[in-house]
């Protein structure tokens, strides 16, 4: 018997912490020396924003989402996938991408400045041409906003080819 979409979306965001978790203690350096606003950017990912990538809806607080989904401790009834079309569609589409998001920085991508799409506004987005992750800015680096599936460049602005280092920080 073929299980619900909710069970489904239960094992891709606990496959999808444990990708996550892999970026938690990294400093993602993306740099060109054809970025107009600042030659390189420090990419961060931390606990909280886990769950605003999801596409879901829930009453936990972000790090309690996230806590529970590493912990695989994480109940269908915690959080909404399908209560209305748009919120399914939108955690599908997250879905296909957020369960190897650790992989996405370890390829050259492709990256914009001044990323914009519909009312999403980033610092910068990056793109390995199957999604895209937008970056906001925290102070001293730029924190995930939005995974969206496919690339969503902006064609007409300057995209860069940038190979990222990865550095361990403590």
């Amino acid at each position: 018997m073929k299980q619900s979409f909710k069970a489904t979306v239960k094992e891709k965001l606990i496959l999808a912490a444990k990708s996550y978790s892999n970026l938690l203690k990294k400093r993602i350096v993306v740099s060109s020396p054809q970025f107009e606003i600042s030659p390189s950017y420090i990419v961060r990912f931390y606990e909280t924003n886990f769950l605003h990538l999801t596409g879901v809806q829930t009453h936990l607080r972000p790090l309690d989402f996230y806590d529970k989904c590493l912990n695989e401790t994480i109940s269908e009834e915690e959080f909404d996938c399908e209560s209305t079309t748009k919120i399914k569609g939108l955690v599908r589409l997250k879905m296909r991408h957020l369960d190897r998001i650790d992989e996405l920085f370890k390829q050259d991508l492709l990256v914009q400045e001044n990323f914009e799409k519909g009312k999403i506004k980033c610092m910068i987005a990056a793109s390995d041409g199957s999604c895209t992750i937008g970056f906001v800015d925290a102070k001293y680096c730029v924190r995930p906003k939005t995974i969206l599936d496919k690339n969503h460049l902006n064609k007409n602005k300057p995209i860069c080819v940038v190979t990222p280092i990865i550095e361990t920080i403590e």
